[in-house]
């Protein structure tokens, strides 16, 4: 089985990072609306995207460092182009974001479609993960990256029902990644958990967490930050079997819950995917980005009487994989 993971393109074509926020339109008003203290939106330039043939369009944002702003929701016309960027001038304007440009990518209307240009930004507009050099046609479900913010585009006859899709995979997706999230993660275990102990059923967990992402961060930006996770997540689930569930249960810490496997199994499938994640490549304008991970495993044992008490252990089992040197596995022994 092959364990080389799919390379995935630079997200950072420049040197500023940070927090993005994001805002959702009111009423219009004179000019402006301020939403919150770090998101302003003009309504100067319109309220809904584009509609033709009974098709509505929407920005959706999935992926935002502040909770509260996912899930909003955008409708702008097709009368001038939308623009996104800090600058209090562009429809969607995010001022405090460090790592959006001024004037940081555009959407035009054209014929009934939906077009994604990039401005000319320095870390760049990301199109399903690929780098946006020219105009490019957007298509109802594509996730597009300004900064550190994230969009699902949804282009539908039904817009309502597209909408709550799409909120409803963010109840249960990671937004960045958009592997499954730690809700998720958790209802799934509780139930594995369940139904291994009822059945006297193997049951495994493999615990997972980025070696110093705090230092790409700071060398490389966030917004490089989050290709390496991105990536990461990628490669990963690329190695799993289908009943193998993948989630980001926190920053840079992913897991693995792994049905019908016993620990041994487990500890042979996080050798697999450290292996794997050594010959991971995230490039930057300032060179590869090496990435490594420690992981920690942990089997079901006939003392555990809570799902909470195997993810202990395997968290013990990290914590060890990380005082012993990191870029390495664990398997806790009880």
């Amino acid at each position: 089985m092959s364990t080389r993971m799919a390379r995935h393109p630079n997200t950072d074509r420049g040197s500023d990072a940070g927090s993005p926020a994001a805002a959702e339109p009111g009423k219009p008003n004179s000019g402006a609306a301020h939403i919150s203290a770090d998101a302003t939106i003009c309504f100067s330039r319109a309220q809904t995207l584009t509609q033709r043939a009974g098709r509505e369009a929407n920005l959706i944002v999935i992926a935002h460092p502040n909770q509260s702003m996912l899930g909003r929701r955008f409708r702008v016309s097709a009368e001038s182009p939308l623009e996104v960027g800090r600058s209090s001038e562009v429809a969607l304007s995010f001022p405090d974001v460090p790592s959006i440009s001024r004037r940081h990518a555009r959407l035009v209307f054209n014929d009934g479609e939906v077009w994604l240009q990039d401005l000319g930004s320095r870390n760049g507009t990301f199109l399903n993960d690929e780098p946006v050099r020219e105009q490019k046609l957007l298509a109802s479900g594509d996730r597009f990256q300004v900064g550190t913010v994230v969009f699902k585009f949804l282009h539908e006859e039904d817009a309502e029902n597209a909408y709550h899709e799409a909120i409803y995979n963010l109840v249960i997706r990671d937004g960045l990644t958009n592997v499954f999230n730690r809700r998720r993660f958790q209802e799934e275990l509780d139930r594995e958990f369940q139904r291994a102990r009822r059945y006297a059923r193997p049951l495994a967990l493999v615990l997972l967490d980025v070696d110093h992402f705090k230092k790409i961060n700071d060398t490389y930006g966030h917004v490089s930050g989050d290709t390496v996770l991105r990536t990461l997540a990628h490669g990963l689930e690329s190695l799993l079997r289908p009943e193998q569930l993948l989630a980001r249960v926190g920053g840079e810490e992913f897991v693995v819950l792994c049905p019908e496997t016993a620990r041994d199994g487990a500890g042979s499938l996080a050798e697999r995917l450290r292996a794997a994640v050594e010959e991971l490549e995230v490039p930057s304008r300032a060179g590869r980005i090496v990435v490594t991970c420690s992981f920690g495993v942990a089997g079901l044992e006939s003392t555990m009487r809570s799902s909470e008490e195997l993810y202990a252990a395997a968290d013990h089992a990290l914590y060890m994989a990380k005082g012993a040197g990191r870029n390495r596995v664990v398997v806790y022994n009880g």
